[in-house]
């Protein structure tokens, strides 16, 4: 019976011992507090001010761990200079900029509590317009984009290209001229630099269009019976011209293909005449040749 009793006293040392000791630390308490504290400045600080990161055009709030500093008188500096406008936990400060050192001083009483010290960074630049001058680029054309940008710390922009031409790398100029063609597939894309960051690229899209037959001025000739216009036309595109009367004297005639003009004048024509010939690349670009005649008969 006693033997029994001592091995009942054993088992229940042995039980109140296991229930007594301490659950192992799995850490993820830890890990999450630490966490919290490594987003402050100084995790023993009363005050302190962010984001770390700040730009001009950032809003910069005070926050604080400390009861007393709760209800304390908020001042503001930049620069070392008090922003006497701005009493709040939000800085109120329209002439922030780049370099400019902000702080807050909370006083409560006859204690003051002071934040850490920020340095307001660097704003990128951005581009607020961007388009292709000409809108509707030919093979004849230097296609280059026309650019509104800004940068709120008044730094000088300088841009990036990064050309191509149906979809091969075609040049980082600010142009693009040389080895266009119809329908040719363009695009740039444009990143704007401030000196110490690029902002944010823009990408310009467009295609080469069909140009129009260019005319140039020709002299007629008149022996006194057959009246000669040669209508001199060529083809950007080097498409195949088309000539067609859509005006004119009975009796006259253009060639379809070359562009002359005859005509057989009669003594009744004497006088001005006014001739309208359309000249076609048969891709949708045409021209109206407009032609004006003075017929002089001698007695």
């Amino acid at each position: 019976m006693t033997a029994l009793r001592n091995i009942f006293f054993i088992v229940l040392i042995a039980l109140l011992s296991a229930c007594s000791e301490k659950p192992k630390d799995t850490g993820v308490l830890k890990e999450n507090q630490n966490t919290v504290e490594s987003q402050l400045p100084d995790k023993n600080m009363a005050a302190y001010i962010g984001p770390a990161n700040a730009t001009a055009q950032t809003i910069i709030t005070l926050k604080t761990n400390n009861p007393e500093a709760n209800n304390g008188d908020i001042h503001w500096y930049v620069n070392g200079d008090e922003v006497l406008s701005s009493k709040d936990f939000r800085l109120t400060y329209d002439e922030l900029k780049k370099g400019d050192i902000v702080q807050a001083i909370i006083v409560s009483g006859d204690n003051k509590f002071q934040s850490n010290e920020l340095t307001i960074k660097n704003t990128p630049p951005v581009i607020l317009k961007a388009e292709f001058v000409p809108s509707m680029p030919e093979v004849s054309d230097t296609v280059q984009p026309n650019i509104k940008s800004d940068d709120v710390d008044k730094d000088n922009i300088t841009f990036k290209y990064h050309w191509t031409l149906n979809g091969a790398f075609a040049g980082e100029d600010s142009y693009l001229k040389a080895g266009l063609r119809r329908d040719d597939k363009i695009a740039v894309e444009v990143t704007p630099y401030d000196g110490e960051e690029y902002g944010r690229s823009v990408r310009l899209e467009s295609r080469v269009y069909n140009s129009l037959p260019a005319v140039t001025e020709s002299s007629p000739s008149f022996d006194g019976k057959i009246y000669k216009y040669h209508i001199a036309a060529t083809d950007p595109d080097n498409d195949k011209l088309t000539f067609k009367l859509e005006k004119g004297p009975k009796g006259m005639a253009v060639d379809p293909s070359s562009g002359d003009v005859t005509w057989e004048v009669k003594p009744e024509d004497k006088g001005r005449h006014e001739i309208r010939v359309l000249v076609s690349d048969n891709n949708g670009g045409a021209i109206i040749v407009p032609i004006t005649a003075r017929i002089s008969l001698e007695e």
